[in-house]
């Protein structure tokens, strides 16, 4: 019997030697793509993106924040027309390389594409993360987070800044033509201000949602059927990744699945060949967008 283990012992040491070589290098490779995009950054953003910087209170936080607020290229051409409205948390890297100092999403790029096409564009307002990032994506007080103030900053979100962004620019302001969106933590909190704002966000684009950040209570959230019909959600995760941002995507996916929502109002797109960062999500939005705009 002594026999036998001794290669299966020494044949498992050589698998997992050989794996950890192969993941090495895939780190290293995936480290030098990195550094050979951040060498050549420039500003990426289109004319028609306003930066508000540091302008935007915040009143419960007495602080204030900065915003970009994208229209689309014919909207000073047109004084009458009216446009849904897409707000994207971590939002400092939805047009412009060097506010994020990384790749952008390309969000702008993306609209005005569908506007030459004559599709339809939308409004963005992409609003910069927190310097306490983690305590303003985390919806309820936990160990890890004992300053969280999700709760609060959704409530922000869906009254004073939206309310803002309506009185200043020619929004089309009901749910059924206003989307939040966010990545990885703030992809998680686009799923809870979907959840918690049924009658403010119609549509949520979810991309590569931290759930793991207390996903017992979030995905136990519901809405009615009634709350759900008219809604349009988005998830998206990297295929590189890993099980547990996977999984946790796919629970989302699932949990409206399971409600009844079809594929004319609920997609999943796994993105081939991409990790945990902004070119994930790049390419996640140029497939959300013309789909999201089937209304």
């Amino acid at each position: 019997m002594k026999k036998v283990v001794l290669p299966i012992l020494l044949l498992g040491v050589l698998a997992f030697g050989l794996y950890e070589a192969s993941e090495f290098f895939r780190v290293k490779k995936e480290k030098e793509r990195r550094a050979s995009y951040y060498e050549n950054l420039v500003d990426t953003s289109s004319p028609t993106v306003t930066v508000f910087r540091d302008s935007i209170l915040i009143g419960y936080r007495n602080e204030k924040r900065t915003i970009h607020v994208y229209v689309p290229p014919v909207y000073d051409k047109d004084s009458t027309s009216k446009y849904p409205v897409i707000y994207m948390l971590d939002g400092e890297s939805s047009f412009n390389d060097l506010e994020n100092m990384g790749p952008e999403w390309q969000i702008d790029e993306v609209i005005n594409d569908a506007s030459k096409n004559s599709q339809q564009t939308a409004i963005v307002v992409g609003i910069n993360e927190a310097e306490n990032r983690d305590a303003e994506y985390t919806p309820f007080v936990n160990d890890d987070n004992p300053d969280a103030h999700g709760t609060e900053f959704a409530n922000w979100v869906a009254t004073d800044l939206k309310t803002w962004i309506d009185t200043n620019y020619r929004t089309k302001s009901e749910a059924t033509a206003t989307t939040i969106g966010g990545i990885s933590r703030s992809g998680m909190m686009a799923y809870f201000m979907l959840m918690k704002h049924p009658d403010v966000f119609g549509n949520a684009i979810i991309q590569s949602p931290s759930m793991w950040v207390d996903q017992e209570r979030l995905i136990t959230m519901e809405l009615s059927k009634t709350q759900l019909a008219d809604k349009k959600i988005f998830v998206s995760v990297g295929e590189d990744e890993g099980k547990g941002m996977i999984s946790g995507a796919t629970a989302v996916y699932e949990k409206f699945k399971a409600q009844g929502l079809g594929e004319e109002r609920l997609h999943f797109e796994l993105i081939p060949g991409e990790g945990h960062w902004h070119v994930t999500w790049r390419k996640s939005f140029a497939l959300c967008y013309p789909w999201l705009m089937e209304f």
